[in-house]
């Protein structure tokens, strides 16, 4: 006995109809497959790079911070010795020194994620005016007022002062960043691993 066979055109195309479907189901999926992991695997790219620039920034403001409790002991002694009239000031001009992650990296604060960037902005905004203001004496000194200059020294000790305060905790939270498994700062990740 042969099996029986249907030659009527329906049911001729649903086979081809469904034998299609399933093909076209298989090239999406695949199609979808890859777009999902070259989007994971860029993503985790640009996790990974901004971890390093996390360690590497919170490595800088450690180094920077080193200094700041004998820069304002040194701010302070100075602003008062500058205000009693038998003092002679005197310095020399420097330029200011730079920070080379940040200046580097800034381009990439992105890769940190807008509170962490907005922290680290703020806290080298003001390192840079506690430098500028510090070159802006040394070079201008004799000529300026010496209550002038205890008052921009004063600003300058306020300025490295709000940076250690916030510098402290924006270390903390870089080296937390750093320290992270991608997969915990990307709770969405988890249904798509969940997929297979």
């Amino acid at each position: 006995m042969f099996p029986l066979q249907c030659g009527h055109n329906n049911c001729l195309r649903g086979g081809v109809m469904s034998d299609t479907n399933a093909a076209l189901i298989a090239f999406v999926g695949v199609l979808a497959g890859g777009y999902l992991n070259n989007f994971l695997a860029e993503d985790f790219r640009r996790f990974r790079d901004g971890q390093a620039l996390a360690g590497a920034l919170a490595g800088e403001l450690k180094s920077h911070a080193t200094a700041i409790p004998i820069l304002q002991s040194t701010l302070q002694s100075t602003a008062d010795a500058i205000r009693k009239p038998d003092t002679r000031i005197t310095m020399q001009e420097f330029a200011p020194p730079t920070s080379p992650v940040f200046d580097s990296g800034v381009v990439k604060l992105g890769l940190l994620g807008p509170a962490l960037a907005e922290e680290v902005a703020f806290v080298y905004e003001q390192i840079r005016a506690f430098r500028l203001g510090l070159q802006r004496i040394s070079k201008h000194h004799p000529e300026m007022e010496r209550e002038t200059v205890a008052q921009v020294l004063e600003f300058c000790l306020t300025l490295i002062t709000t940076a250690q305060e916030r510098g402290t905790k924006l270390i903390a939270d870089l080296q937390r960043y750093a320290n992270e498994g991608y997969w915990r700062t990307r709770p969405w990740v988890w249904w798509t691993r969940n997929l297979g």
